[in-house]
């Protein structure tokens, strides 16, 4: 028996971050059915990084048939089932004898998009023993049923550890994510948590301590503690304690935990501990709200644990939601106002309600009036108190009054390869058209494609060959490069080149629909480069439906204030870019980094 297990990240159209998407799930239930003697180490394997970070559809395809397995499993999540559901559907064509399953929390038996799938089986729920069940069927040539479940929740203290079992391991160029817990104490009506497990059960404590000090014996950037909420349970100060003690590496570490409840000691023995940053979710400051969704605030204790973080100098990722019921406008700013004077505002995460299947939210949605995307992310459109107008002005106030981007635009990138992948193509030379459209398996699945606007012919082929790579990979995410030296491209050959890459339904571009931003595409974004510093100030003046980009090199100057005055993108050659010259373009996009992209020497 060949196993292969799939997870695929949530898909960003640069590499400023690499994608945080460590297949925990699968290391579970690998590590599970070996100690049940259901699977052995050589029986499985997960589909390697590189790949499903970084692949496109085609590769990804070109890659799991390759291997000929006879069982694949999806981990499906919100950012990855579409895609995962259009893979599935294409493995499942040209390996029509493999068993397809799929599991995570998108998998909820009152939602088409996974009753009308290619999958064979669906794992509801906690996964371990359901799965196990899969394999004794598969094993004993019973026919597998269509649907699984498991009303006995695995033993933890039983429960190998991925990390321990060897099924995963530790990658200095990743995070890693760790479990100390499965539940929450709480019962937030819009959460999976609240869905999936209705009591807290706990890993043991040794055992987490061991994969913390492996972790950070590793060196790996960052770990990632995944619990909901981390000071549940019994005994923090001493679990803090232990963790500082194993810790050697003084590795980051991440979280998320509840504000209120904090005091002098705690606090300390998190920066001990090494925690850098916690994820506090406060989603509204307005009381009716909260109690609609089953969460409360104390405000006071808020403000103390705030305030004794921020001694520690341990950032606070306050959470937010837009839509909530009874929050409109007025109670939105109320809350963004209460953020400012704890002085929280700029490291807010503010996001739009999702309807997630299987939630008390999603299923009482008509009740709050509320309208919302049938496809993920499930954004919340518009309630009873607040219309789709008010929460785009909402996301304005956000970023106005904290001055921050909501939703960062892609810039381009000139990597020729990612992780092997095929990321950036030169269309001014036109046999590369005719490469990209006969190579769907070694292109990555962000592309920056450079094209002459200036050339018909060229550009005419590129929208013809856009439908067969759309076909072969309909989830690529596109920057488009417009370069002229002598004309702006029409609004028509724009709309055209938009036309034929986009997908309107991608879940990246669905994610930001609300985005304040002029250019709304995200999936396809179109850009103007030029060497012409006239030229593009018109181009920006004009705001034509692309980004400006200002190409910089040894030759030519540039004034700074009209620079930093309009922000175009700016391309940079750092060989041939004087060193005074380059320190000040960086010191004028200082705040705006991902502005200021640098080219290999003679792009353009």
């Amino acid at each position: 028996m060949k196993l292969l297990f799939v997870q695929l990240p949530a898909q960003l159209p640069d590499w400023s971050s690499v994608p945080a998407n460590v297949p925990l799930a699968a290391g579970y239930l690998a590590s599970y059915a070996e100690s049940k003697g259901l699977l052995s180490r050589r029986e499985w394997t997960i589909l390697e990084p590189p790949i499903a970070n970084y692949g496109s559809d085609a590769s990804i395809i070109s890659s799991i048939v390759a291997r000929e397995p006879d069982i694949i499993a999806f981990t499906l999540y919100s950012w990855n089932i579409k895609r995962s559901l259009f893979l599935a559907e294409k493995i499942s064509s040209q390996l029509p004898r493999a068993r397809l399953i799929a599991g995570g929390p998108e998998v909820v038996k009152s939602m088409p998009i996974t009753s009308k799938s290619p999958f064979n089986s669906l794992i509801y729920g906690e996964g371990e023993e359901a799965f196990t069940d899969i394999l004794q069927d598969i094993q004993e040539h019973r026919p597998i049923s269509s649907f699984y479940s498991s009303d006995n929740l695995v033993d933890l203290n039983k429960l190998p550890n991925p990390y321990l079992s060897g099924a995963l391991y530790f990658d200095p160029n990743f995070q890693a994510h760790i479990e100390t817990m499965r539940g929450c104490n709480s019962r937030c009506s819009y959460c999976y948590y609240g869905k999936n497990y209705k009591t807290v059960r706990y890993f043991p404590h040794e055992q987490i301590l061991e994969v913390i000090r492996l972790a950070s014996e590793a060196g790996v950037p960052e770990i990632y503690i995944m619990d909901p909420n981390f000071q549940t349970g019994s005994d923090f100060a001493g679990k803090l304690r232990d963790i500082a003690f194993v810790n050697h590496a003084h590795t980051p570490i991440h979280t998320e935990l509840r504000l209120e409840g904090l005091d002098e000691e705690i606090a300390g023995l998190l920066k001990e501990a090494g925690i850098i940053s916690v994820e506090a979710g406060l989603q509204s400051t307005n009381s009716k709200a909260l109690e609609a969704v089953h969460r409360s605030f104390d405000r006071k204790a808020f403000e103390r644990g705030a305030e004794l973080l921020q001694r520690q100098k341990i950032i606070i990722k306050t959470g937010l939601i837009l839509g909530l019921p009874y929050d409109g406008y007025e109670q939105i700013i109320e809350t963004f106002d209460f953020l400012g004077m704890q002085g929280l505002g700029q490291e807010a995460e503010l996001y739009p309600l999702s309807l997630l299947p299987g939630t008390e939210i999603r299923e009482r949605a008509d009740e709050y009036g509320m309208s919302a995307m049938d496809a993920p992310p499930y954004l919340v459109t518009s309630t009873h108190w607040i219309s789709y107008d008010d929460m785009v002005d909402a996301i304005s106030a956000f970023e106005e009054s904290f001055d921050v981007e909501w939703a960062m635009p892609p810039a381009p990138h000139f990597q020729l390869f990612k992780e092997g992948f095929v990321s950036f193509i030169d269309i001014r030379k036109p046999e590369n058209i005719d490469w990209m459209r006969l190579n769907p398996e070694k292109l990555s699945n962000s592309i920056t494609l450079l094209i002459d606007a200036d050339d018909p012919e060229t550009l005419s082929r590129v929208v013809r060959a856009a439908r067969d790579l759309r076909k072969d990979n309909p989830y690529t995410l596109y920057q488009i490069v417009l370069t002229s030296e002598t004309r702006i491209p029409s609004e028509k050959l724009v709309e055209r080149i938009r036309d034929a890459f986009l997908n309107s339904d991608h879940y990246y571009e669905l994610l930001n629909s609300f985005s304040p931003d002029p250019q709304t595409s995200y999936q396809t974004r179109i850009f103007f480069a030029t060497k012409n510093f006239a030229l593009a100030y018109r181009a920006l003046e004009e705001a034509q439906d692309m980004e400006t980009m200002v190409i910089l090199s040894g030759k030519g100057g540039y004034n700074s204030d009209r620079l930093s005055e309009l922000l175009p993108y700016v391309i940079f050659d750092k060989l041939s870019l004087p060193f005074d010259r380059l320190y000040e373009l960086i010191s004028i996009y200082a705040d705006f980094p991902h502005m200021l992209i640098e080219a290999p020497e003679g792009l353009f």
